[in-house]
């Protein structure tokens, strides 16, 4: 019989990080039932069924309020950390069986903490974009806050699913969004993406970091608390472009999401160079089970 476990994963202080409730042994759900639980849960969930694939270990299946997903890393990290605790994933990695095909996630636990890394996909990107005009439109705030550049522009990117990422001026003009969300999930619509990931580069504390904020298409809430999708696409976009300097091997990146919203989230998010060619991506983070 199935049993649901809730989580929150990549809390980085009190109140943060992205909930996700995980159901183990959902095999006796059906897509409706799963569907209406997580309307229920009002939150990203995952359920986890046995696998149809050949050297699978499990199969989690993803939804939002409003639909089923391909896939949701930090629901993964949430489903990978419940089975360890329970004792149902033994060894690393545990191969997930996934829309996108079978999915590696490493684990290591370390004073009671168990740190969970997923393989993510090679980086892809639109060549059509939304303009500047159309990203600020969509956001509301005046055209020159878009930190758009040749070099650092407007652009889809994905290592799972397109997010757009789009450069600010500032935090306090990232903090302050308060977007037309019908005309922004228009664009996503027309510009074949699933959400909008602004993001700000601010000098703090002597180091470069990174603040961002998803507003998903049409998931049944606004905006996400934490987006391992969308931080893996931004690390992908970053290391193309060279805003930071790029190294052969990890490009190691940590992005803040969910300030905004007073759940403040941190997610790993790593690109591996070889003769500077992206060549591995991967999601790195925590969970905590909560109930």
């Amino acid at each position: 019989m199935h049993e649901t476990v809730h989580t929150v994963v990549f809390k980085e202080k009190e109140g943060g990080g992205n909930p996700c409730p995980v159901t183990l042994f959902a095999d006796d759900l059906t897509t409706e039932e799963m569907q209406k639980m997580t309307a229920g849960f009002g939150e990203e969930s995952a359920f986890i069924v046995q696998p149809s694939q050949n050297g699978c270990d499990f199969r989690p299946r993803y939804f939002v309020p409003l639909h089923e997903m391909e896939m949701c890393t930090h629901a993964t990290i949430g489903s990978a950390t419940v089975l360890v605790r329970r004792g149902l994933a033994r060894r690393s990695p545990i191969i997930f069986e996934t829309a996108f095909g079978p999915m590696e996630v490493e684990w290591e636990e370390t004073d009671g903490k168990i740190d969970v890394g997923l393989s993510q996909f090679l980086p892809k990107y639109k060549e059509v974009n939304p303009s500047i005009q159309e990203a600020a439109e969509a956001l509301r705030i005046p055209e020159d806050a878009v930190a758009a550049t040749p070099l650092m522009p407007i652009e889809s990117a994905a290592t799972s699913r397109f997010k757009l990422i789009v450069p600010l001026s500032s935090k306090e003009i990232l903090y302050g969004l308060e977007p037309d969300f019908e005309y922004l999930w228009d664009l996503c619509d027309q510009y074949d993406t699933t959400g909008f990931y602004p993001f700000v580069i601010e000098e703090e504390e002597g180091e470069k970091r990174l603040y961002a904020r998803q507003f998903p298409k049409r998931a049944g809430y606004p905006e996400d608390p934490a987006t391992g999708v969308a931080a893996s696409a931004l690390s992908a976009y970053l290391v193309k472009h060279g805003i930071f300097p790029v190294q052969e091997g990890w490009n190691r990146f940590t992005v803040r999401q969910g300030e905004a919203m007073g759940r403040p989230s941190i997610i790993g998010a790593d690109c591996f160079v070889e003769n500077g060619t992206i060549t591995k991506t991967r999601v790195r983070g925590m969970a905590e089970i909560i109930g």
